[in-house]
């Protein structure tokens, strides 16, 4: 061992800080993703839900090679997408919803436009007198198959209890293995009405070769005031990277 290494590895055990030494998991899912998953490359980016923005900004970050493909139905929230990301050429917007099957939908506007959920796919029920839009329903595979969209990389889906609905959306994508990344939010609390359970999107997720890869965003029940859980942002990978990434040994240091 070279006198530069022994000297690295005196001050790694003396600190307790080791070169290389993996952060600890599940305070930022890019950070996770590169160590863990060296041969992962993200080039398709989709953000189903995408409100203002505030995601895509997000990914044109963490992901500075991928093309990011924004999603957000409602016709004014649509419109600050578009107006907030005007200024890059890597991102699409669609002013779009997805679900199960192709059809027309109500979304309930209702709260601020990040907690907009369409009727049907949420087991909350709307106020009395709320405001709703009509929208456009299209499923995943259709979409991808339309826009000749053969892999994503990174699927981000956020839309206040229609999640399981729109996985179910995409089981020929899901199935071939074409998504490698799933994102999505999970209610974490039987008290939580406006989120799908996480263990129902486990087990549909696992079904399809998909596997926990790491949990964030950790919000507590905020409307009670209560610490336990009432939401996360689970991430899963796909067997088919997991066998690719497998076979990458990181170097010694």
């Amino acid at each position: 061992m070279s006198l530069r290494r022994k000297i690295e590895a005196l001050a790694g055990h003396l600190t307790g800080r080791r070169k290389n030494r993996a952060p600890p998991r599940g305070m930022d899912f890019a950070l996770d993703i590169a160590y863990a998953l060296p041969l992962f490359r993200a080039s398709i980016v989709f953000d189903v839900g995408a409100n203002v923005g505030q995601s895509a900004k997000l990914f044109l970050a963490k992901f500075p090679d991928s093309h990011i493909y924004c999603f957000e139905p409602v016709t004014d929230t649509y419109h600050l997408l578009q107006h907030n990301l005007h200024d890059t050429e890597r991102v699409d917007c669609h002013q779009l919803a997805f679900g199960s099957t192709t059809r027309t939908g109500e979304m309930i506007l209702q709260g601020s436009s990040d907690m907009f959920f369409l009727l049907g796919q949420s087991s909350e029920l709307p106020n009395k007198e709320v405001r709703s839009e009509s929208v456009n329903i299209d499923t995943l595979d259709a979409f991808c198959r339309a826009n000749k969209i053969d892999r994503i990389s990174f699927l981000k889906i956020d839309t206040e209890g229609g999640d399981l609905d729109v996985l179910r959306g995409a089981e020929m994508m899901l199935g071939e293995q074409r998504i490698d990344i799933v994102q999505v939010e999970a209610g974490m609390s039987p008290t939580n009405s406006r989120h799908v359970p996480f263990q129902s999107l486990k087990n549909f997720l696992e079904d399809h070769g998909y596997y926990l890869f790491g949990i964030y965003e950790q919000v507590k029940e905020w409307p009670t005031g209560e610490p336990h859980l009432r939401r996360t942002n689970p991430v899963f990978i796909s067997q088919q990277v997991i066998d690719k990434n497998r076979k990458q040994k990181r170097p010694r240091t």
